[in-house]
C-alpha cells in the first residue's frame, strides 16, 4: 500500500517518464531476444553446412581417425570462409578506395564523410541532444524525459554524392563480413562436436558375461582362453550335421 501512496504521490510527467522508460526496456529486451534467436539459427544452420563439407570423405573412409578429420575440416572451413567472404571484403576496399579518391581530389585528408554539410548526415534526420531542456532528474539521475528538437532535417548535398555510395557500400561490406565470421565459428564449433562423436568408442550398450557368447547379440566372443572351446564345439556340430543324400 505504500507502494501505491509513492506513486500516487508522483507528479504526472514523472509517471510519464516512468511508463517511457518500461516501455523502452522492453522493447530492448524484446530486441535482444529476435537478435538471439536469429544468431542461434545462423549457428545451426552453417553448423549444419560442415556436415556437408566432410560428409563424402568420412563415408568413404578416407578420413578414418579423429585429428585427419580435424585438419581436413578446417580446411574446407577456410575454403568457404573464403568463398563467402570475399565480396563483402571487395565492398569494403572500394569503399575505402572512394573515400581514398575523393579525399585527394578535394586536396582534404581530414575529411569527414560522416559531416552535416558535406557529408552523409546531409541526408539524415538530426537531433540536438545537447538541449538542456529535454533532460530531468530522477531520483539523483539526469534522463532524458523529452524527445529533442530537430536540428537538421534531410537535403541532397552535391559535393557529399561520394559520401552517399560510401557509406552504405562499407556498412554493407562490414555487416555481411561479420555474418561471414559467424557462419565460420560455427562451423568450426560443428566441427569440434563431430571429432568428438564421429570416432568416439562407447561401451554403453555392452555387457560381458560368463558364457561364450555375447550378450547383445549372442555371437561367440573369442579370446585367447575359448578359442580352443569355440573351435572344439564348431567341430562337434559338423560331426553331428546328416550327411547329404547319396553320401
Amino acid at each position: 500500500m505504500s507502494a501505491f501512496k509513492v506513486f500516487a504521490a508522483i507528479s504526472e510527467n514523472d509517471r510519464r517518464l516512468i511508463l517511457a522508460i518500461l516501455i523502452i526496456l522492453f522493447l530492448v529486451i524484446v530486441l535482444l531476444g529476435y537478435i538471439g534467436m536469429w544468431i542461434r539459427n545462423v549457428m545451426r544452420w552453417q553448423g549444419k553446412r560442415m556436415d556437408t563439407l566432410v560428409h563424402d570423405a568420412v563415408v568413404t573412409k578416407v578420413i578414418t581417425d579423429k585429428e585427419h578429420l580435424r585438419r581436413y575440416g578446417r580446411q574446407k572451413n577456410w575454403a568457404y570462409f573464403f568463398k563467402q567472404s570475399w565480396i563483402p571484403m571487395l565492398l569494403m576496399i572500394v569503399a575505402v578506395l572512394i573515400l581514398i579518391i575523393y579525399d585527394a581530389v578535394i586536396e582534404d585528408w581530414g575529411y569527414n564523410p560522416f559531416n552535416v554539410e558535406t557529408g552523409f548526415g546531409s541526408i539524415c534526420f538530426l537531433w540536438d541532444f545537447s538541449d538542456e531542456s529535454i533532460y530531468s532528474t530522477w531520483f539523483g539521475i539526469r534522463i532524458i524525459s523529452s524527445w529533442p528538437p530537430l536540428s537538421h532535417s534531410p537535403e541532397f548535398v552535391l559535393a557529399a554524392l561520394p559520401s552517399y555510395f560510401m557509406i552504405p557500400i562499407f556498412f554493407t561490406g562490414a555487416v555481411w563480413y561479420l555474418v561471414a565470421v559467424q557462419c565460420w565459428i560455427a562451423r568450426m564449433w560443428r566441427l569440434r562436436s563431430l571429432c568428438n562423436s564421429v570416432f568416439d568408442k562407447s561401451l554403453d550398450n555392452y555387457h560381458q558375461d560368463d558364457g561364450l557368447t555375447n550378450a547383445t547379440n549372442g555371437a561367440p566372443v573369442v579370446t585367447a582362453d575359448n578359442i580352443d572351446v569355440i573351435k572344439t564345439s564348431s567341430d562337434d556340430e559338423g560331426d553331428n550335421e546328416r550327411p547329404p543324400i547319396g553320401g
